[in-house]
């Protein structure tokens, strides 16, 4: 790393791009990865990609280690220009320390934009909200083009998990929501739910895209970790484990998690392997302790190829969400990984766009959220045939290569950006 001298980043005759998000690399959320590895691959493919971001600092509110939190510096991660500015560190716990997180970062990165030339597009990845008011601002400036990326509803989420609840915020935050979006020239959604709500607000329908996520092959290769039998790690050798990777958050009632692990001790060879962080995560190990279970293992958030390596020598993959409609419009990111390293999936959204998927290719199963009865009737029904866990799993595994990886849908994202490419690639409408 480097601090980022005056000299602007330009790289005349290659296509532009400016992408704000308020995560990546090192950190290993879903906005973190998809960005970075939509990113890498549009370097790739000869296009110039500049990223300004946080000093890497999520969830804990503490910076990774070898960096340092300066008012800018720079690096290149495979080809891609990634501009880190000041970042108010903060816990990812506590809605107005978040905010102040939120607004900082959107004038740090307004500041840090102007040392970006020759830009073509700004793109902003929301949430987190203010990132993309950032990037509606910046387009502005530059009076260049906008696109904006929606992964989840806000200030929905925060209504709906009852953070927040007095009507002159909520109505000055839905004013702000609905700037930003109609600000964007284009908007990509990450779920037909998404797009249906912004269109039913206004925005043109012919103006909202969807690229879903999706599973990084190159990371999550099922064929590098098939000569794995199963964890070696105590006391995890043996088992049959049903895990867990994500958020430790309000949103994904992980408490449903622990019931089921707690009724279904009886079968000693069962393991529940969590592995995540998040404002829950003290209240989880607390939890786990005053119900004296043997069989949950709750292990830190770990680099992606750790992650690869532990659903691998899983049995089966959980995705869960708190019993709130607003949850059901969301498509978990780790559904694809789990499936990617052909693992059943059980699905704790009931119906939902999730959930269509699921059923669309024959990979798992469904059951409703909060329900631990359901959840441990699933674990069980999935322990017990191992004939179905491997026909999922298969399943699943096939539509991910066809599907729903981050080559295919990098290259959907780009044709969106850069409608008139020419090149011989896969079709954004296929």
């Amino acid at each position: 790393m480097s601090r980022l001298g005056l000299n602007p980043l330009v790289d005349r005759g290659r296509k532009h791009i400016l992408f704000l998000t308020h995560y990546f690399p090192p950190e290993v959320n879903v906005p973190a990865s998809r960005t970075y590895e939509h990113a890498r691959r549009w370097v790739k493919k000869g296009v110039k990609v500049t990223v300004i971001t946080n000093h890497p600092n999520h969830p804990r509110g503490k910076l990774f280690s070898g960096y340092k939190n300066r008012f800018i510096s720079h690096e290149i991660m495979q080809g891609v220009n990634v501009i880190r500015v000041k970042t108010f560190l903060t816990p990812n716990a506590g809605f107005w320390r978040r905010i102040v997180n939120h607004l900082f970062f959107t004038m740090m990165a307004l500041a840090a934009s102007l040392r970006v030339k020759d830009v073509d597009t700004v793109i902003a990845t929301s949430p987190q909200f203010f990132c993309g008011l950032a990037g509606s601002l910046i387009s502005e400036v530059k009076g260049k083009r906008f696109i904006l990326e929606v992964r989840d509803l806000w200030p929905d989420a925060l209504i709906a998990l009852k953070i927040i609840g007095n009507p002159l915020l909520i109505r000055q935050l839905r004013r702000l929501e609905k700037w930003m979006y109609f600000s964007a020239d284009t908007i990509v959604t990450t779920g037909s739910s998404l797009r249906d709500y912004i269109v039913n607000i206004g925005y043109p329908a012919n103006k909202v895209m969807t690229i879903m996520n999706g599973a990084d092959l190159e990371v999550f290769d099922v064929i590098k970790y098939s000569g794995k039998s199963g964890n070696s790690e105590e006391p995890l050798a043996g088992k049959f484990i049903v895990c867990y990777v994500g958020t430790f958050g309000l949103a994904h009632g992980l408490e449903t998690l622990l019931e089921a692990s707690h009724a279904i001790r009886d079968y000693p060879d069962i393991h529940f392997l969590l592995i995540g962080d998040g404002a829950e995560r003290q209240n989880l190990i607390l939890r786990a302790k005053k119900l004296k279970l043997t069989n949950v293992t709750i292990s830190p958030l770990q680099p992606k190829e750790k992650i690869a390596e532990h659903i691998a020598s899983s049995d089966l993959g959980i995705v869960v969400v708190r019993n709130i409609p607003l949850f059901r419009t969301i498509i978990s990111a780790k559904i694809f990984e789990y499936l990617a390293m052909k693992k059943p999936v059980i699905l704790a959204t009931g119906e939902s766009e999730g959930s269509e998927l699921i059923k669309r290719h024959n990979c798992g199963l469904v059951i409703e959220p909060e329900n631990s009865l359901q959840l441990k009737d699933a674990i069980l029904k999935l322990y017990k045939d191992k004939n179905l866990r491997k026909e999922l799993g298969e399943n699943g595994y096939r539509a991910v290569q066809q599907q729903y990886n981050r080559e295919v849908m990098a290259e959907r994202m780009l044709r969106i950006i850069m409608p008139h490419r020419r090149e011989n690639a896969l079709d954004a409408a296929s």
